[in-house]
């Protein structure tokens, strides 16, 4: 078991030394989709509970619970950018889960120039993405998963495609109430370019942790994102002086809580240091970085809610509709078939 861990850690971390700096292509596949995790700050990759949208930022987090569940996602951005996407994950056997997403992003009508300045027109860009994904469980408390993408670029007149993966594991200890995950994302390269020439995915690294309290119904969750680069931060700070090595560590780190974790009823919490350090305003009170939203469930149905807050000119509102299909078809057999839920 641990052999394959181990091969799993060597083989993203590879990856991650070879990802070359400069021009990165289909960055939205690292936008935040569901409103879970807008709302725990962005990047989470331990959340353990029935949502399927989990499975798309850590494979190896599908679980029992997500068996028969669908979801649908969309989100508004500023500049009318739209963001819509669906996950599904069923249990295929006692160990064995597959998993299918998708993704889209419309960035609306663009204003087309000449190379002088001169407007020629209109013009539409869409991103796109279908994901199919595996999950095992290995032993009591691990899980191993992967995702493998097709993804799709059209920007006015070119298009661009590309294959990608995803690896992952999972360490959930119920009995000490600790989740650990570890996500290696968009792993791959072009199949046809825009212009002939090749340039790099969006290859990201996650590593999370979250610790549910003994006698309170709180989780915690701390997710260290964008691990294969040390380097993520602006050059300058807000004063014009170089960014420390300090204020770039914590550039990494997202936190997030979250109350009555897996109950019918949720209030979440948390804060994105990326955000708050590069997108704050000096003497303006806008609580960049913050995240918080809920989740509440009815019948087979559960309804998301998250906001991530970028600038003072505006944040993002995220909506999640999970529904549980099993439920549904099964009827009154379903608590019969279905006894953890």
């Amino acid at each position: 078991m641990f052999k394959k861990l181990y091969a799993l850690l060597l083989l993203g971390m590879s990856f991650a030394a070879n990802a070359q700096d400069g021009t990165r292509v289909y960055e939205f596949l690292n936008l935040t989709n569901s409103a879970k995790h807008a709302a725990l700050g962005g990047y989470n990759v331990t959340s353990w509970d029935a949502d399927p949208n989990n499975a798309l930022a850590n494979p190896a987090l599908m679980n029992k619970e997500m068996h028969g569940q669908f979801g649908v996602n969309y989100v508004s951005h500023i500049a009318d950018i739209k963001n819509a996407s669906f996950s599904g994950v069923y249990r295929i056997s006692e160990f064995d889960y597959v998993s299918l997403h998708g993704q889209m992003v419309d960035y609306g009508d663009l204003v087309g120039t000449n190379e002088i300045g001169t407007v020629v027109g209109d013009f539409t860009a869409k991103d796109a993405a279908i994901t199919i994904g595996y999950a095992r469980e290995i032993a009591d408390y691990w899980t191993v998963g992967a995702n493998l993408k097709y993804i799709n670029s059209t920007i006015e007149m070119y298009k661009s495609s590309a294959i990608a993966a995803d690896l992952g594991v999972s360490y959930h200890n119920f009995d000490d109430r600790v989740k650990i995950g570890l996500a290696f994302r968009n792993i791959g390269k072009q199949t046809e370019t825009y212009n002939g020439l090749k340039e790099d995915l969006p290859f990201q690294v996650n590593f999370g942790i979250a610790h549910e309290l003994e006698y309170v119904p709180l989780e915690l969750s701390l997710t260290l994102h964008d691990l294969q680069k040390f380097d993520i931060s602006q050059t300058y700070n807000k004063t014009g002086q170089e960014v420390s090595g300090g204020r770039k560590a914590i550039d990494h780190l997202a936190v997030g809580a979250e109350l009555f974790p897996g109950r019918d009823f949720n209030l979440r919490l948390g804060y994105n240091f990326k955000r708050g350090n590069e997108l704050a305003v000096d003497g303006i009170r806008s609580f960049s970085g913050l995240t918080y939203g809920f989740g509440i469930r009815m019948n087979a149905f559960r309804f998301e809610f998250g906001h991530g807050n970028y600038h003072t000119s505006g944040g993002a509102n995220h909506f999640s509709l999970i529904i549980n299909l099993d439920r549904i078809v099964q009827g009154r057999n379903y608590w019969r078939s279905n006894p953890w839920y």
